[in-house]
């Protein structure tokens, strides 16, 4: 398997767009409503939606190919991008959706190391995320990866307030 990361542009919108709604779907329907997985999906990942983040300046996404096939992105935020505030020494990560048939092939801590690598680049002192609490494979995969849990949020999925743990890495000193 040859796996590239590339950092993603504009005219990658549709690809996004459709990889986030596969791997939302995959990852998330059997655990939750229709109506709030379709909710969730019509304000989140729009091609006007994914074009709006994509063109800020405090994000930064990267494509995964396994093969020449789009199969993962991540979503990194700084400054005001951050969804909540963790200071100006923090970098987000957002999302990191890997489609279900790529998972198991380690698409996703080369992409870990992809954002390790920006927050050190930047001088940064710390890598965060969210993950919901009832994702016990995401949990353990950070973990594995020496995330530790430093607090919670509340994560609205539709209609359903649920609590997402937060995770952070020290990267840099």
């Amino acid at each position: 398997m040859a796996l590239t990361i590339r950092k993603a542009q504009e005219s990658d919108a549709e690809l996004i767009c459709e990889l986030s709604k596969k791997t939302f779907i995959e990852t998330f329907a059997s655990v939750n409503t229709e109506e709030d997985m379709k909710k969730y999906i019509q304000e989140n990942f729009t091609i006007e939606e994914v074009r709006r983040e994509l063109n800020n300046a405090d994000s930064l996404f990267f494509i995964a190919y396994s093969d020449e096939e789009a199969a993962a992105y991540m979503k990194l935020n700084v400054g005001t991008a951050q969804t909540e505030a963790q200071g100006e020494e923090s970098m987000e990560l957002q999302r990191i959706y890997v489609l279900k048939a790529h998972k198991g092939k380690h698409i996703g801590s080369q992409l870990i190391q992809v954002a390790e690598d920006e927050v050190a680049k930047r001088e940064f002192s710390y890598l965060w995320l969210g993950v919901w609490e009832h994702n016990e494979a995401a949990l353990g995969f950070y973990t594995h990866l020496g995330f530790k849990r430093f607090s919670e949020h509340i994560f609205t999925l539709g209609e359903d307030a649920q609590t997402d743990f937060l995770l952070r890495k020290q990267i840099h000193k």
